[in-house]
C-alpha cells in the first residue's frame, strides 16, 4: 500500500517537474519526459502490487536515476537532479522491499 501511494506521488512529482521545466526553460523534452515517466509511474501504482507494476516502476526509476545522476555529475546543478535522484532511490528500495515481501 505504501509503495503504491509512493508510485502515485512520484508520478505526480515527475509530471509537475516536467511542466515546470517547460515553463522555465521552454524545454519540450522536459515536458514530454516528465509526462511520460509520470504517467508510467501512475500506471505502475495502478498495477501494483502485481509483478508488472513492480517491474514498470523499477525500470522507470532506474532510468530516471541514471538520467539525473549523469546530469548532476556533468552540470553540478542540484535542481532538479538531487530530488529526482533521491525519489528514484526511494522508489527502487520500496519496490525491492514490496517485491520480496510478496
Amino acid at each position: 500500500m505504501l509503495t503504491q501511494i509512493f508510485y502515485f506521488l512520484f508520478g505526480i512529482v515527475a509530471i509537475v517537474g516536467g511542466a515546470l521545466g517547460y515553463a522555465r526553460a521552454k524545454s519540450k523534452a522536459s515536458l514530454i519526459a516528465g509526462g511520460v515517466s509520470g504517467a508510467l509511474l501512475i500506471i505502475a501504482g495502478l498495477l501494483s502490487p502485481s509483478l508488472p507494476g513492480f517491474i514498470l516502476a523499477l525500470v522507470v526509476s532506474v532510468l530516471l536515476l541514471a538520467h539525473f545522476g549523469r546530469s548532476f555529475a556533468t552540470k553540478k546543478k542540484p535542481m532538479p537532479a538531487i530530488p529526482m535522484i533521491v525519489l528514484s532511490g526511494i522508489c527502487i528500495v520500496l519496490t525491492a522491499i514490496a517485491w520480496f515481501a510478496k
